[in-house]
């Protein structure tokens, strides 16, 4: 039976795809333009780009041959524009964002990652989700969510160092991922929900952290031709057929559903813990599970957010609490780790912060203390250009439209342009790893980790990106403000109780493409995400 049904599926399928790459011949195209050859008809030049030895290798190679623009093939010979280009990634996501939507395949991908939320949403339905969401995410609640990263950094570095006295020492290799993951996790618990996750005291036995664990190793680390076909397959299908391939049992599907049963799980006791505080009359915390609660009882009742659109956004905000912050924080430590006085500048400065707050008074660190303490902050800037935690995003137009250019790229005709025309329809890979390392923005180190750039001046100032020093990789908006202050908090404890060096012996670690860009031992058989660093006790 299950055959049959399979079977079927892909005859469907297959009629669905014929028409549409039909379709595709006869329109407008993008053909013009140079780009790597493909591996394959079938799979185009995805399994290179997906497959790389270390995130980022093909993308490089590539942009060194054919500049910052240009064509690559995609799931049957699908014609795919790839661009880093600075003012092209400012027209798509910014200038024009409304008119270049998600892909089909990339949606799929949010909903199963974290159902039906704000970065899955699209045009009137994520400007209706975002009004609902932008009081909970206030300049306002930055000065709150700050104690609150902070009393979480503490617990850590308290279970940190309980086990460092176990060992009888002061000093410890550590595996920092999971640490970090735990500590993000009972962060976005407490200042999302006013929850207590409890992942820093349970560790691995916490059933929101056996859930993420290893969670994009396992469903995207090395995806074989079948799932790139799969993805691609689905940007052509109804719906309807859509809907059906999610329920092929594959391993794939099996552990990002499984995953997303205990995370729907978890948030339906938040989301029912936070409705009986408010039915009682009561005002709640100033978390954002709060806030966003009193923003939606207090609109119109057609516009409110569905419960399955509110256990959406928490689904979501704890993928980035766990899984994005986690990973750009381990980063940071992984560099620090190897770039000693660097370490030593950024925790002299700490010091001398505190400094400045007890001569006036305070006890704590304010958030214009953070803002002050420029070694720091570059270290985050640095960490989340060289690092990008996400490798590229995938859009698509809804109109012929023109994309301009930065910088011109060569057609194979040998014409010199200075903007890409498109079609409707036209699939776009913006590669965050190829902006965040041009030169022309960068400097000419670009391919080098060094934070002082942020710092000397070597940034060159043009095309606007984002909220974090014109980095792609870091959301825009108060949302990304949040989430550099909680960096901020978390490593300013860190480093004040610690100090970080790589661990002994010839430890090689690799930047592993897994939908994320993420850590791994080279040699390693297990596949699993890991950072060993040496930590110890100051």
């Amino acid at each position: 039976m299950f055959t049959v049904y399979v079977l079927a599926i892909t005859l469907i399928s297959a009629l669905a795809v014929l028409r549409t790459v039909f379709k595709r011949i006869r329109s407008n195209s993008i053909a013009h333009l140079r780009g790597p050859k493909p591996s394959s008809w079938l799979v185009g030049n995805l399994p290179a780009l997906q497959r790389s030895r270390e995130a980022g290798d093909a993308e490089f190679a590539w942009t060194k041959e054919f500049g910052n623009t240009m064509a690559i093939k995609g799931v049957m010979g699908r014609e795919i524009l790839m661009t880093g280009d600075p003012k092209a990634l400012q027209y798509i996501l910014n200038t024009s964002g409304y008119n270049f939507p998600k892909t089909k395949s990339g949606r799929v991908l949010l909903e199963l990652l974290t159902g039906n939320g704000i970065i899955w949403a699209e045009g009137a339905q994520h400007a209706r989700q975002r009004k609902m969401m932008n009081p909970a995410f206030s300049f306002g609640a930055l000065r709150i969510f700050l104690p609150l990263f902070r009393h979480t950094s503490q617990r850590t570095v308290a279970r940190l160092k309980a086990e460092l006295s176990k060992s009888n020492g002061t000093s410890s290799v550590f595996d920092i991922l999971p640490w970090l993951g735990r500590t993000t996790l009972d962060a976005i618990g407490i200042a999302g929900f006013d929850y207590q996750f409890g992942a820093i005291e349970q560790g691995s036995s916490n059933k929101l952290v056996q859930a993420y664990d290893n969670l994009f190793m396992d469903a995207f680390m090395e995806r074989p031709d079948s799932l790139i076909i799969w993805e691609g397959v689905m940007d052509w299908v109804p719906q309807w057929i859509a809907a059906l391939l999610l329920n092929i049992p594959t391993k794939f599907l099996k552990r990002v559903h499984k995953y997303m049963k205990v995370a729907l799980g978890v948030a339906k006791d938040v989301n029912d813990r936070q409705k009986a505080i408010h039915s009682m009359g009561k005002e709640g915390s100033k978390d954002i599970m709060s806030i966003l609660l009193r923003a939606n009882l207090a609109e119109n009742p057609k516009d409110r957010l569905s419960d399955g659109e509110v256990l959406s956004q928490l689904t979501t905000l704890f993928l980035a609490g766990y899984e994005t912050s986690a990973t750009a924080l381990t980063w940071a430590v992984y560099e620090l780790a190897r770039n000693r006085e660097y370490q030593t500048l950024v925790r002299d400065e700490i010091k001398a912060t505190r400094t400045q707050a007890t001569r006036r008074g305070d006890d704590e660190l304010s958030v214009a203390d953070l803002d002050s303490m420029k070694y720091l902050l570059s270290l985050i800037k640095e960490t989340l250009r060289f690092h990008s935690i996400v490798p590229a995003i995938e859009r698509k137009s809804k109109r012929d439209d023109v994309i301009p250019l930065s910088t011109a790229t060569t057609t194979k005709k040998g014409e010199i342009v200075t903007d890409i025309s498109i079609p409707a329809g036209q699939k776009i890979i913006i590669s965050i790893l190829t902006y965040n390392r041009l030169k022309s923005v960068w400097g000419d180190d670009a391919d080098v980790w060094r934070p002082e750039r942020f710092i000397d001046g070597s940034v060159k100032q043009g095309i606007n990106m984002g909220v974090l020093a014109n980095l792609a990789s870091f959301s825009s908006g108060v949302r990304g403000c949040i989430g550099v202050i909680e960096m901020q908090a978390i490593l300013i404890e860190l480093v004040e109780n610690f100090e970080f060096s790589p661990p002994p012996g010839d430890v090689k670690i690799l930047r592993a493409l897994a939908g994320l860009v993420t850590p791994v031992v080279e040699g390693s058989t297990d596949r699993r995400s890991r950072l060993p660093v040496t930590i110890t006790s100051i």
